[in-house]
């Protein structure tokens, strides 16, 4: 076997470890096979893909640092969607959110001209999420809307499962913040069959929480709380599955429940003295984003 064939055997092999979580085996496999590269082209494809590993866990360093320069070279349309999308996480993570869209509409750009259904549908699902945490939801809805078209589409159940879910979990959790939550519900209740990653399932099972809860359906909402916070391990995922539980136990009168949940929700705000006392005074879901 050549170098160049052992390199992209490598690089396949890490790019496996890295879709099931196993980051820093993924780092070091991609190492190697960057060793065995012995074309640009190869290179390239490698070093976005160690970055894009590396930003999933929050590391910086030089193949980070390349990635808008792939970008603006351009000398292959899939590294430039590539790199282009592994820039819109990094910065709509960060909420650095004009840098995330400016990256967004790079990615979606390059997949329309390559006319790449599965691409397009990926960045606007990247782009709806940043209006989301932007709460611009009609913009949301609409880029949501339109990657559950292109997805539906496609025909490789291997590309199509994950992403149609993932694209209806976050069209249905934008309608429900919309207020429309008898639609919203419905969207991500048709999404979960799809939804097979935890971390995906809990964001589902507390958007759905959310939903009931709009509904004033509380024993559904309570059912799908107490799931979601099971699976979570964000802590943003955390946070709104105690904050969303406190309110479903207030309105059934549990007080003992909704004490425990709001004190556990104030854990993450410190410096909010009198957080649980206005929770039990005012209703906020109005005046919160439980994207951010």
């Amino acid at each position: 076997m050549s170098d160049a064939m052992r390199a992209e055997e490598l690089r396949k092999l890490a790019l496996a470890k890295h879709r099931a979580g196993e980051i820093d085996d993924a780092i070091a496999i991609y190492d190697q096979a960057m060793e065995l590269a012995d074309d640009e082209e190869a290179r390239e494809l490698i070093t976005i893909n160690k970055a894009d590993a590396m930003i999933q866990v929050q590391r910086t360093g030089p193949e980070v640092q390349a990635l808008p320069a792939i970008v603006m070279r351009r000398r292959k349309a899939h590294h430039t969607f590539l790199a282009a999308y592994a820039l819109v996480f990094k910065y709509r993570m960060a909420n650095e959110l004009k840098r995330a869209t400016f990256y967004g509409e790079l990615a979606l750009k390059c997949a329309e001209e390559a006319d790449e259904p599965f691409w397009t549908g990926a960045a606007l699902n990247e782009l709806g999420s940043i209006y989301d945490t932007d709460s611009q939801f009609d913009k949301a809805i609409n880029c949501f809307e339109r990657a559950v078209a292109l997805i539906e589409k496609i025909e490789d159940p291997s590309a199509h499962d994950s992403s149609y879910g993932t694209a209806l979990e976050n069209l249905g959790a934008a309608k429900i913040t919309n207020g429309e939550s008898a639609e919203g519900i419905a969207l991500i209740e048709r999404g979960l069959a799809y939804i097979v990653d935890p971390s995906y399932r809990a964001e589902a099972f507390v958007d759905l929480c959310y939903g009931f809860l709009a509904l004033e359906n509380l024993e559904k909402a309570r059912s799908y709380g107490e799931a979601g916070l099971d699976l979570a391990t964000d802590p943003r995922q955390i946070r709104n599955a105690h904050y969303l539980l406190g309110e479903v136990y207030y309105k059934l009168d549990d007080l003992d429940r909704a004490s425990f949940h709001f004190d556990e929700l104030c854990r993450f705000y410190p410096e909010f003295r009198n957080l649980k006392s206005l929770l039990f005074a005012i209703d906020l879901r109005s005046m919160v984003n439980l994207k951010l």
